[in-house]
């Protein structure tokens, strides 16, 4: 299937899909494909976690937003992939969309295997750590989507 846009998906949208969503952004360069970060359980919306934010902008990079956003139907079209850090996460997303097939951990649409874990409450190195995973596996995503968009 062809993508036009690429939902990161976690569950409260306040770190690791935001960290995604910005490495993505990054090599997205000519818009090839829509971008979008959003939760899966966000009650209300709260600030991007300043230690999240302390990695992306050490590695040149920005958050795309400044808050979390609960996923919705109105964010899913037919043309979307909904690429989540976590199998436990996956499974939330197709419960709350049981109609929408297009819905992958990150490590299985790239062919790799492993969970993108939470580090909260982790060290500064920790969330590093979290965003060169992160880094890897979504560049890899990008040039299955980029190479599909051609």
């Amino acid at each position: 299937m062809k993508y036009e846009k690429v939902i990161f998906a976690c569950m409260d949208n306040t770190c690791r899909s935001i960290m995604a969503e910005a490495v993505f952004a990054s090599v997205n360069k000519k818009n090839i494909v829509e971008v979008c970060s959003r939760g899966l359980a966000v009650l209300f919306p709260e600030p991007v976690n300043p230690k999240a934010v302390a990695v992306l902008r050490s590695n040149g990079l920005s958050p795309e937003k400044e808050s979390s956003q609960e996923l919705s139907a109105a964010d899913i079209t037919e043309d979307a992939v909904i690429l989540t850090m976590t199998e436990k996460e996956k499974r939330i997303a197709r419960e709350m969309f049981p109609d929408y097939e297009e819905i992958y951990t990150i490590a299985d649409f790239t062919g790799q295997e492993g969970n993108i874990e939470e580090p909260r409450g982790g060290t500064l190195s920790e969330y590093g750590a979290c965003y060169e995973y992160i880094d890897f596996t979504v560049k890899m995503a990008a040039e299955k989507l980029f190479g599909q968009s051609r």
